[in-house]
This record gives C-alpha cells, sequence and structure tokens, in this order.
C-alpha cells in the first residue's frame, strides 16, 4: 500500500515522528487513534494519506513494527528497533531514543551542510572576482597603454591571458559540478543510487576525519540505544554495522564481531581492530566490567560528536584566511602589472 510513497524522510522528519509516537505511547493513546491524528495535521496529501493507512493497519491489529514496514518510508533501522521495543516492552522509551538520535544526526549533517556551503560561496566570489578582473577590467588598460603609445609587458599579459582562461574554466567547472551534485542529491532524496557517486563518496568516507568521525559517533550512539533497548551485543554490533555507512568503519565492525564469535571478549576484540584508541579503550574496558557499557557508549557518541562539531569549526576557520590571502595576492599582481608600466610612462612625460 504504501510503495507508491518513494519519497525518503529525513533525518528531521523522523526524529518529530518517532518523538510523536512517544508522547502517544506515554500518555496511552491507541497507535491509531494517535496516527489518525496525526493524518488530520499532516501538511503534504502524501504524508497524509500515507498516516492514514497506517491508521487503519494498526486498527485492523498489525504490531506497529509491521505497519512500519509496510510503510516503506522509515530506515530498516526504525523498523527493527520497534520490533525490539515490542519485543522488550518499552517501546514508548525506544521511540523517544530514537528521536534524540535522528534529531542529533539532523543538527550533525545541517552543520556539516553549512561547512561545505561557506568554502563554496566564497570560492564562487573569487572565481567570479578574478574573471571580471582579467577579462573585462585588464583589457581597458591594455587599450589606455595602447593610446598612449606604449604596451603592458609580456609577462603581465601571459597572466592576464592565463588568469582568464584559468577563472573561466573554473567557472565552468564549477557549474558542471553543482548541476552533478544536485541531480545525485535529487535521486538520493527518492532512495536512487548512482554507483559512480557513491564509489567516490566511499573513498572521501575513507579519507575524510570529520566522515569517520561521524561514522564513529553513528556505531556508538546506535551500540549504546541497542544495549539499553535489551539486545545482545552481537546483534546490535550487526545492526550498528548496517548503519555508519562507511566501508573504513564497517571493515573493522565485521572484525571485531568474527573475534568475538571465536570467543574473544568485546573489550579485547575492539583493542585489536583498532576501532578505538587510548581513553575510549580504557572506558569500553570499565564499562564491560562494570556492566554499563550502553552507557559508555553513549559517553563516548557524545565524544565524537563534538569532534566532529569541531573538526568541521576547522575546516572553516582555515578555509577564510587562505581565501581572503589568495585573493589578496590576486588583485595586488594585478596592481602592480598594471601600475609599474604606467609609473614608466608618466616618469617617460616628466
Amino acid at each position: 500500500m504504501a510503495k507508491d510513497a518513494k519519497k525518503i524522510y529525513s533525518s528531521r522528519e523522523i526524529s518529530a515522528f518517532c518523538l510523536q509516537i512517544s508522547l502517544l505511547l506515554h500518555a496511552a493513546i491507541p497507535l491509531d487513534e494517535g496516527l489518525s491524528v496525526m493524518a488530520e495535521d499532516a501538511v503534504w496529501d502524501e504524508e497524509k494519506k500515507l498516516l492514514m493507512q497506517m491508521a487503519e493497519e494498526a486498527e485492523l491489529g498489525s504490531p506497529f513494527s509491521t505497519v512500519l514496514e509496510h510503510a516503506g518510508v522509515y530506515p530498516s533501522y526504525v523498523v527493527r528497533m520497534a520490533r525490539l521495543g515490542e519485543e522488550t516492552g518499552n517501546l514508548d522509551q525506544i521511540m523517544e531514543s530514537l528521536a534524540d538520535y535522528y534529531e542529533k544526526e539532523y543538527l550533525l549533517f545541517k552543520n556539516l551542510k553549512h561547512a561545505v556551503t561557506y568554502p563554496l560561496i566564497m570560492i564562487t566570489m573569487l572565481l567570479v572576482v578574478l574573471f571580471v578582473l582579467f577579462t573585462k577590467v585588464m583589457p581597458i588598460f591594455e587599450r589606455v597603454y595602447e593610446q598612449l603609445g606604449t604596451e603592458m609587458s609580456p609577462v603581465s599579459l601571459a597572466a592576464t591571458r592565463l588568469g582568464s582562461i584559468f577563472s573561466g574554466a573554473a567557472l565552468i567547472l564549477g557549474g558542471v559540478l553543482a548541476i552533478v551534485i544536485f541531480l545525485v542529491w535529487s535521486f538520493g532524496k527518492y532512495g536512487k543510487r548512482i554507483p559512480a557517486a557513491e564509489r567516490f563518496l566511499q573513498w572521501i568516507k575513507r579519507k575524510n576525519k570529520i566522515a569517520l568521525a561521524i561514522a564513529n559517533r553513528r556505531f556508538t550512539a546506535v551500540m549504546a540505544l541497542t544495549l539499553k533497548s535489551g539486545l545482545d551485543l552481537e546483534k546490535g554490533m550487526e545492526l550498528a554495522g548496517s548503519l555508519v555507512e562507511n566501508k573504513s568503519v564497517e571493515e573493522k565492525i565485521k572484525h571485531c564481531s568474527a573475534e568475538m564469535e571465536a570467543g574473544t571478549d568485546y573489550y579485547t576484540a575492539m583493542k585489536n581492530t583498532g576501532m578505538f584508541k587510548g581513553f575510549y579503550v580504557q572506558m569500553i574496558k570499565v564499562g564491560t566490567k562494570s556492566g554499563r557499557l550502553d552507557s559508555v557508549m553513549e559517553e563516548i557518541s557524545k565524544n565524537y560528536e563534538e569532534e566532529a562539531d569541531m573538526a568541521i569549526e576547522h575546516l572553516v576557520s582555515r578555509f577564510e584566511p587562505t581565501a581572503v590571502a589568495v585573493l589578496a595576492v590576486a588583485v595586488g599582481l594585478i596592481l602592480l602589472s598594471v601600475m609599474l608600466p604606467l609609473v614608466g610612462v608618466l616618469s617617460a612625460i616628466g
């Protein structure tokens, strides 16, 4: 029934949905009634129709996890955790934790998007300024020098030609790249994948410090939630591995799971894989022995979230002075190439 609903919900929308379900469960309101009320306030007709269908299925007695699965628009993680909540009798707490998890996902990626947008705007402005200088301003000075009976130096002329070609090509390449990114984002929004783009993103995620911090935060957050919900360690590892979306971290998780299956304890397996180092490994050791591994994972998750935020801030703080310096040097060289011949002409006139 929900196969027609192709839109993939954002982290913010999933968080809001999970929070509303949690509130309904805390208030002991039947889910079919609650979903009907949510449908009445839905903004989009597609969402309204989906919620009404979910309410009808819940009214017929289907488990909530089955209702979510049939909806086809919620992540498998939400479906599996809802099923776990039904089995353990703490669905309200799990939905509340899921709301918090997806809210943090939204805020993290919002910060990342802002960090990427700002440098892109700065680069675009820099290229536009250079392109205008090379293609519009410099030719005016060339004509002025011709009228004065002199000409700019060959080095200045060559720099002007190369600068105009470079800045123009960079603007065209940037426009094409923006179109490609928009198409990839549009396809991804509706669940369609582009293999080449997926491979490129995975390559970035393997190398980028921010991407690794995000993947580790996601892993530890999922582990904390699954352990609190009563899921055993091995199944929690499997579920977390399917959500990190980073091949490098996934390989370490699989290696850790294989060692645990061979009889190695969780702390030693984590240490051998190199997934956590230093103080984090010590925290896991203490958490394993004290039976508070869920709290330890939650604390490590917060640390990785702060680490990702700091890495994003450092990226922006390093880029801004670099862009300003490049623009200042470029404008300074242009002024020198223009003013030096002019000084020579004025000296000859004097």
